[in-house]
């Protein structure tokens, strides 16, 4: 009886564990189909036009690779989908192709990704096809561990309806901040609702632009030592400043109406942030006429770069399987349904500089090129095993200092005092 008891508790045990996993995932790692053929789980983040273009390389995957079957697992973006991969990792039934941003070098360095150098070295992958600031984002202590398929940077978008309502000059790629904080002087009406730009400085890419636009930076060069507080990057935070509470020209977060796209509304001149922004203002502009041009410069034109790539998660049972997939889904098929949108940058320069990409037929914005041009001076993000944490930090402080007009010297200490803390454990 005993014995018959202890079935039942394992049975009931593992029913929980099968419901637990949920009907997406592969929890073998070594799925083996009857028609003989082999599944690789491909695990990924975002909405309808990422789900569409994953769909469509597979369609041609399929036709080349009818040996191989992906799985794609569409998993929500963010914290949640860095915690569910440590969930799987631990439990040793990773997915196998995995997408990752930032996060690459975090995973990198916990020893669970595959090192992909002896895959492209082997089939002879040319990674100067890529751009090279691409592939630097995910090569850690000189090994490859993600290929991209797109890239982007920082760019700024303008309402070109309130620049001619001013008779102002059309940003261009010359632009400094000093010609942003002119512009958005003239144009900002705060009894209209109207800014010159957006917020700045509220998440890690627009802060990164503006200190290293400033020859500043959140670490150094080496990425060991605390910098936001040095003179370079202590300019850029009181420019920030100084354009959301001196000036309004930027707002603050309790003046942008709740529900409330600025930029797609025509309340804002100048939008300086990310490419997905493009297809967005294609879909939703309608009364207003809109450019692009390279993001502003202050002593220097630096932009971080915008990407993800596929990784291969170090315990996959189907690496050979998986390797297939990785350099198929950044090959030039892939990249030309990619490029087809129009939107972020190809990271195959022939075919990112051709006219399948940038080719518009007529549509906005008029001045797309900048998109390629934008990546001139474009550097891969201070990446980090400590990123999300040295991330969380700077995000907190930023939004005190700038969002909520906070005293710098009564905010830095303890942002300088926390990441110190994480550049030590890094050390250890």
């Amino acid at each position: 009886m005993k014995c018959f008891r202890l079935i039942l508790v394992v049975v009931f045990l593992l029913l929980i564990m099968v419901a637990c996993s949920g009907n997406e995932e592969n929890t073998d790692g070594n799925s083996q189909n009857a028609d003989g053929s082999t599944k690789v789980t491909f695990s990924y983040w975002g909405g309808d036009f990422d789900k569409a273009r994953m769909e469509a390389i597979k369609e041609e995957f399929d036709k080349v690779q009818p040996d191989i079957e992906v799985e794609l697992v569409n998993l929500p973006d963010g914290e949640e989908y860095s915690q569910k991969q440590t969930v799987m990792m631990a439990a040793n039934t990773p997915y196998d192709v995995i997408q990752f941003a930032e996060e690459s070098y975090q995973f990198a360095s916990r020893g669970v990704l595959e090192d992909l150098t002896p895959y492209i070295e082997e089939d002879g992958v040319d990674l100067s096809q890529f751009y090279d600031v691409a592939i630097d984002a995910y090569t850690h202590d000189d090994k490859v561990y993600g290929l991209p398929l797109r890239v982007g940077s920082v760019i700024m978008l303008y309402n070109k309806d309130l620049f001619d309502e001013h008779n102002l000059d059309y940003p261009n790629e010359d632009w400094t901040w000093d010609d942003v904080m002119s512009a958005g002087e003239v144009i900002a009406d705060s009894d209209e609702g109207i800014f010159g730009m957006n917020p700045i400085g509220g998440w890690w890419a627009s802060t990164a632009q503006v200190l290293h636009s400033f020859g500043g930076g959140v670490l150094n060069e080496e990425k060991n030592v605390f910098n936001l507080d040095s003179p370079e990057s202590m300019e850029a935070i009181e420019f920030m400043k100084e354009a959301t509470w001196d000036k309004n020209i930027s707002p603050s977060s309790t003046q942008i109406p709740e529900g409330i796209d600025l930029w797609t509304s025509g309340k804002i001149a100048m939008l300086i942030d990310g490419p997905w922004h493009i297809l967005s203002s294609q879909a939703n502009i309608t009364d207003f006429d809109w450019n692009i041009t390279t993001a502003p410069s202050g002593s220097q034109h630096a932009t971080p770069i915008f990407s993800n790539a596929f990784h291969m998660a170090k315990d996959s049972k189907v690496k050979d399987e998986a390797w297939e997939v990785i350099k198929f889904w950044t090959g030039e098929e892939a990249q030309e349904i990619l490029a087809q949108e129009h939107g972020d940058t190809p990271t195959n320069k022939e075919i990112a500089q051709s006219d399948l990409y940038l080719n518009l037929d007529g549509e906005a914005p008029e001045n797309f090129e900048m998109m390629l041009t934008s990546l001139d001076g474009a550097f891969p993000p201070q990446v980090t095993s400590e990123w999300g944490e040295i991330n969380r930090a700077v995000d907190e402080g930023m939004s005190k200092m700038i969002d909520l007009d906070e005293p710098i010297d009564k905010v830095m200490p303890g942002v300088k005092s926390e990441i110190e803390s994480l550049l030590d454990k890094m050390n250890d």
